[in-house]
């Protein structure tokens, strides 16, 4: 019969940092820490392996950290003596069957002195220096294997390589030097010259266009070439004319709007680089293929199904991989690994990194969501696919051209909009205008062409579309996830937000901290007790609380039957002793006509500290009351302040009284308080505020605020990234009410600095054909207005890149 396992805690195995190999954490050979990091070796030669040290000599023997520092090695001689251990081939050396000489041998040795391991360290030497923390950390710890770190990952910026680059600065270089020769002169061969090299530049532009993929952020070409032909077209019917001084303006012209559409395409590719480039290494990230649990596509649970030792899939071998798969297939994706689609946990106790360059593991079990792009840190993960392909959470609002939020914000298709349309109306109004002044037909052809240079330009067409991406990307960050573009831009507007209490600003886990009885029938204990029989079948925070603090005490619960819950109220039930009980808030207690005169000046005491009574009645008399205590959450006052600075309205709903709303109110700096609000009143009462005039959101939790939530204009849902389908309009993959809350306020801001990028291409190109429309400027002046406009718009988007 084979040995019995000896007993003893048992825990998942992990490979040793020396040889990979697997082995108890208990129960290893050496234990080190190295960069904040716990590391289990086999033995003393799998240390030494992952410190790079070189191993022994055949031979000699190594005490563990006292070889190399003064310390003396087995064999060696004493200080002040000779060897305790003669050496081989000398006179009076042990042989077999030297019994005696041998037991001398170990007698003199245990008699020998004791020595320092470390001999004693001078009077006069001083401490060393702190290792300069800037410096590169492999130079902090000699150790020969890169230990991981928990520094965030990074993109790299891919440069562009392709010939539209090219023909860009080509354009830049002709059209500038056709507006350098205005120094030549104006005779006709140098205006031919300066038309030339106009045509060159409007020549690669044209390539460019043909050679380059259109972007979904990016207008029509045709609207941004037509002032350049228009320019070129005007200025060979005026050199054909008669007046040279009007041909060399239209030269000029030709030439500044050649230059100022090349320099304007190539500050908006550079002021979305960043951009593109972190949107590329997100796709990079998301296009891992996915794998099925070996054996076939079984669920969990089945008894067929292939079992590890932790109840997870076995080594059977890697699964099947695939890039495309449908909601409701299973996946197994194993530690080290990234989820390559949206999905809900079927097996596994794993921990994640919970989105894409998240940096602190998250814990997910049976049952939540996991968005695409996390990456297993440790276990195993078996899920059922939510969303793959093109709907992923991530992949919806980033990656696929038809429903990329920077390409469908109404900003950004308004900025389109203006450069495609309203450009060709402002172009023909100044036309007109031209022609009643009655000036030649080729001065109205310039004035129109420098009008549609003005405003048709790339920067005005994409920088609101720049500012989106930016922030879409700045929530990615953070694991919030919007739902589309319209749901981004209702953000934006939001003007209140209504905080759900419990589970958002509060832990939603309250503890006892009162407990008294009002008459002289019961002892508080008998109070829990009789709360405890009747709510241990309830699933509320409240009641779980009450439960937990019975248990703790050692106390049974009282055998109620018949229990009768109430939402948001209470319950009733009846005692083991057959009178009729009633557990819960003062409006339960209304409701079945019980007197609560007695401790109303106790309960609103207790309000007043922010806590949350339960009253206690038998045979409809009050008997005692519970007080509660929750705490806040981490970030719930850091959430505020978002919102305060975004100037959001925070709103407090709860159901707990308004004593306790306003004092939780209190501590967070929150003036508007709805207490006393049913979970099945809570979405009439968001309508209410809708009703107002305001646009409100609601930040909750799926399935417990759901009432709240689908009632409002913006739904944010914590920790639902990646779950079932549900209309939310912003999800996060954290359950940080930080995040919540700055969904918001980054929806707010980004809005307002796309507006006043728009703003600032525009405002100086309206100047610019206002001025020229009324013959103040020459036409020249327009394209050139418009080109400083949008080089403040590229520097304040720049500048906002390198806050960020």
């Amino acid at each position: 019969m084979a040995a019995s396992r000896a007993a003893g805690p048992a825990v998942d195995p992990l490979p040793c940092s020396g040889c990979s190999k697997l082995i108890d954490p208990l129960r290893a050979g050496h234990v080190a820490i190295f960069d904040q990091r716990f590391h289990y070796f086999c033995n003393a030669r799998c240390r030494r392996t992952f410190l790079g040290e070189t191993p022994p000599a055949p031979g000699e023997v190594r005490p563990l950290g006292l070889a190399g520092a003064g310390a003396p090695i087995l064999g060696a001689p004493i200080r002040g003596g000779r060897s305790s251990t003669p050496p081989p081939g000398a006179a009076g050396s042990t042989r077999p069957g030297g019994g005696a000489d041998e037991g001398a041998a170990r007698l003199a040795e245990l008699d020998a002195p004791i020595v320092d391991a470390f001999p004693p360290a001078p009077l006069d030497e001083r401490l060393p220096e702190l290792p300069n923390l800037d410096d590169d950390r492999a130079l902090l710890e000699p150790i020969g294997n890169t230990i991981l770190t928990e520094e965030p990952q990074r993109y790299e910026a891919v440069e562009p390589r392709d010939i539209g680059a090219l023909l860009l600065v080509l354009a830049i270089i002709a059209g500038t030097l056709a507006v350098a020769l205005t120094l030549a002169g104006d005779a006709k061969l140098v205006i031919g010259a300066r038309i030339v090299l106009a045509t060159v530049s409007a020549g690669m532009l044209l390539g460019r266009a043909a050679t380059t993929p259109r972007d979904a952020t990016d207008p029509h070409p045709a609207p941004m070439l037509a002032p350049v032909l228009g320019g070129l077209v005007a200025a060979v019917w005026a050199l054909f004319g008669d007046d040279r001084a009007l041909a060399a303006e239209a030269a000029s012209l030709a030439g500044v709007i050649a230059t100022a559409s090349a320099v304007s395409a190539w500050l908006i590719e550079s002021a979305r680089h960043r951009v593109f480039a972190e949107r590329s290494w997100i796709a990079a990230v998301l296009s891992t293929p996915a794998r099925r649990p070996p054996g076939g596509a079984w669920a969990p649970g089945d008894r067929g199904a292939p079992r590890g030792d932790a109840g997870d899939v076995g080594d059977a071998g890697d699964g099947e991989e695939l890039y495309e798969l449908r909601p409701g297939e299973l996946v197994q994706v194993d530690a080290g690994e990234v989820v390559p689609v949206d999905l809900t946990v079927t097996g596994g106790d794993v921990e994640v990194l919970p989105w894409i360059g998240a940096t602190t593991p998250a814990r997910r079990r049976d049952g939540d969501p996991v968005v695409a792009g996390a990456t297993v840190v440790r276990g195993r993960l078996l899920g059922a696919c939510t969303f793959a392909g093109g709907d992923r959470a991530v992949a919806r609002v980033l990656l696929d051209p038809r429903r990329r939020a920077d390409a469908l914000a109404p900003i950004a298709q308004a900025s389109r909009a203006l450069t495609e349309r309203w450009a060709l109306v402002a172009a023909a109004i100044a036309a007109l205008s031209a022609f009643v002044a009655g000036r030649a037909p080729v001065e109205i052809a310039m004035t129109a062409a420098a009008v549609l240079a003005a405003l048709s330009t790339a920067i005005t067409a994409a920088i609101a579309s720049v500012h989106v991406a930016r922030g879409i990307l700045l929530g990615l960050r953070r694991g919030i996830v919007y739902k589309s573009a319209d749901a981004w831009d209702r953000a934006g507007r939001v003007s209140i937000a209504v905080f759900c209490a419990r589970g958002t600003l509060l832990l939603g886990e309250p503890e006892l901290a009162e407990l008294e009885a009002t008459g002289q029938k019961l002892t508080p204990s008998d109070v829990l007790a009789l709360a405890a029989g009747a709510e241990r079948t309830e699933e509320h925070p409240v009641a779980t609380a009450i439960v937990r603090a019975a248990r703790a005490r050692g106390l049974r619960p009282d055998g109620v039957r018949n229990p009768n819950f109430h939402p948001g109220l209470g319950v009733t039930a009846v005692t083991s002793s057959g009178e009729e009980l009633c557990v819960g808030n003062r409006a339960l207690m209304l409701e079945q006509r019980i007197s609560i005169a007695a401790a109303e000046s106790r309960v609103a005491e207790l309000e007043a500290l922010g806590r949350t009574v339960v009253l206690v009645a038998v045979g409809a008399r009050l008997v005692g009351l519970i007080g509660l205590q929750d705490g806040l959450r981490p970030g719930a006052r850091a959430a505020i302040q978002h919102l305060l600075d975004a100037q959001i309205e925070p709103v407090l709903m709860s159901g707990d009284a308004r004593e306790t709303c306003e004092a939780i109110g209190r501590s967070l700096d929150i003036d508007h308080i709805r207490p006393e609000i049913l979970p099945a009143e809570r979405g009439a009462e968001v309508r209410r505020l809708i009703d107002a005039g305001t646009s409100v959101a609601v930040l909750g939790h799926a399935g417990v605020d759901d009432a709240a939530l689908g009632a409002a204009d913006v739904s944010v849902a914590l920790g639902a990234a990646g779950s079932a389908p549900a209309d939310f309009a912003v999800v996060l993959a954290s359950d940080d009410v930080r995040d919540a809350a700055l969904s918001l306020a980054l929806a707010h801001r980004t809005r307002l600095e796309a507006r006043v990028g728009l703003a600032l291409s525009v405002a100086p190109a309206l100047v610019g054909a206002a001025v020229i429309s009324a013959f103040v400027l020459p036409p020249a002046y327009a394209p050139i207005a418009s080109l400083l406009g949008g080089m403040m718009a590229v520097v304040h988007a720049r500048a906002l890149d390198a806050k960020s």
